[in-house]
């Protein structure tokens, strides 16, 4: 579910940045930024992890391997096996979207509104 890069490397370039010396302003917001990023993935992804290997699982039949789940998914939807208007896919793709925007952008006014109304 996640992009790369991991939350180890995010965390390993920012205190590399600040060993370096960061100038103030922007350069500092980037560093404070990327550190979020990667402490909600710490704290967030195991969990969503979990609910996205079960809603896999429901869709595609079991696996240990989010990849190769991701990866028979896809097949499944390209030879018409999982219709696009599938309610399970819809759902997993939707909850996909919402989870990586809790960790990359969660102040995304957009977002932020939605999930405040919700």
């Amino acid at each position: 579910m996640f992009d790369k890069p991991s939350p180890s490397l995010l965390s390993a370039e920012a205190r590399g940045a600040l060993d370096a010396g960061v100038a103030p302003g922007f350069p500092q917001k980037v560093i404070a930024n990327a550190l979020g990023i990667a402490q909600r993935e710490l704290d967030l992804g195991p969990a969503m992890l979990d609910e996205e290997h079960e809603r896999l699982g429901k869709l595609v039949g079991p696996g240990d391997d989010l990849p190769a789940l991701n990866a028979k998914l896809a097949a499944a939807i390209g030879d018409g096996a999982i219709s696009l208007d599938n309610a399970d896919l819809i759902a997993h793709l939707i909850r996909t979207a919402i989870a990586k925007l809790e960790v990359d952008q969660p102040a995304y006014p957009a977002f932020r509104a939605w999930r405040d109304s919700a």
